[in-house]
């Protein structure tokens, strides 16, 4: 799951529902609409959020923590140290897409992964070097939905779609 940095007590929740549905990786990123303060919370020190991981474990009965990782420089991230190939796909949350998820065509898949934008969006750029990169675009629901919300919504889907 690659999440747009969301405020600390939202970053809580995504932690703790990311860890309940088996999310392995999670990467925070830093997108035009986060504020650049979140990048200097206490919260994003392993000790610190530790905690949100295993109440989300003990949650969800799993065993495995999601690696977890934070990172202030977007194309950074995306040229330097996500590695893209590994995913047989790879989707872009966005409200202007047409398509949900019943509507994307799955082979097999077992490597996927998912963006979620910050709760203004993602901007034009952004948007366009995903797609550059292999990201579809794709609807999770008729209303704007906050970041902890879009995050349970899709991992909800995404269990629903493969399990």
């Amino acid at each position: 799951l690659i999440c747009a940095l969301p405020r600390p007590q939202t970053l809580k929740k995504v932690l703790s529902i990311s860890a309940t549905m088996q999310v392995r990786n999670l990467f925070f990123i830093k997108s035009e609409k986060v504020e650049k303060s979140y990048f200097h919370s206490p919260l994003l020190f392993e000790d610190n959020y530790s905690k949100y991981l295993v109440e989300g474990l003990s949650q969800g009965k799993q065993i495995f923590l999601p690696n977890v990782s934070f990172h202030n420089k977007f194309k950074i991230f995306f040229e330097d140290e996500f590695h893209s190939k590994i995913y047989d796909r790879k989707l872009l949350a966005h409200p202007n897409s047409e398509n949900n998820l019943l509507k994307i065509k799955f082979s097999e898949v077992n490597n996927l992964v998912v963006a979620i934008g910050p709760e203004g969006g993602w901007n034009n750029f952004e948007i366009n070097f995903m797609q550059n990169l292999g990201f579809e675009n794709f609807i999770l629901s008729k209303s704007i939905l906050r970041v902890e919300s879009a995050v349970t919504s899709v991992l909800s889907q995404i269990e629903l779609l493969f399990f």
